[in-house]
């Protein structure tokens, strides 16, 4: 990425696991002052690099029981339907949305309270659709065995 050097992907890269991290800790591990390193995350979230800052709760503590997937095949998928996605990636229910390769161009992650929630969003996204929709099918997550929320390494550049 143009604007970012081999210190602000080290720095990103122990953010992406540890975003509680102090700026003195940080600027500790990646050899910079705390004043270097609050510009430097400044800056990469002026860039975009870091979209945001959030806590990972496990679901049951708001008492969102059921998850589910929805897959979405689209009568047409271009550009047109983004306004349509972003009213769906704003939606309190959806946990993450997709745009992908394959027959079922959308997938969707929801948590619920119960199945009915589930049913109503099935069909809250058949009209916000409307005619692009050609299909939905809901996958209901019966366990979860691993959740990663942080990014593996792939490797040095």
């Amino acid at each position: 990425m143009p604007g970012i050097d081999e210190k602000d992907r080290e720095i990103l890269r122990i953010l992406r696991k540890e975003g509680r991290i102090t700026l003195t800790e940080l600027g500790k591990r990646v050899g910079l002052s705390p004043a270097s390193v609050k510009n430097r995350v400044e800056k990469l979230e002026k860039l975009g690099a870091i979209k945001g800052y959030s806590a990972i709760i496990d679901p049951a503590f708001l008492d969102e029981y059921v998850q589910a997937f929805f897959e979405l095949k689209l009568a047409i998928d271009d550009h047109t339907i983004d306004p349509i996605l972003r009213r769906v990636a704003k939606l309190d229910e959806v946990q993450s949305l997709y745009r992908r390769s394959g027959e079922r161009q959308i997938l969707v992650r929801a948590s619920f309270h119960d199945t009915d929630e589930v049913k109503a969003f099935a069909g809250r996204l058949k009209r916000l659709f409307g005619k692009n929709l050609e299909r939905v099918e809901v996958t209901l997550i019966i366990d979860t065995f691993k959740e990663n929320w942080v990014s593996c390494e792939t490797g040095k550049r």
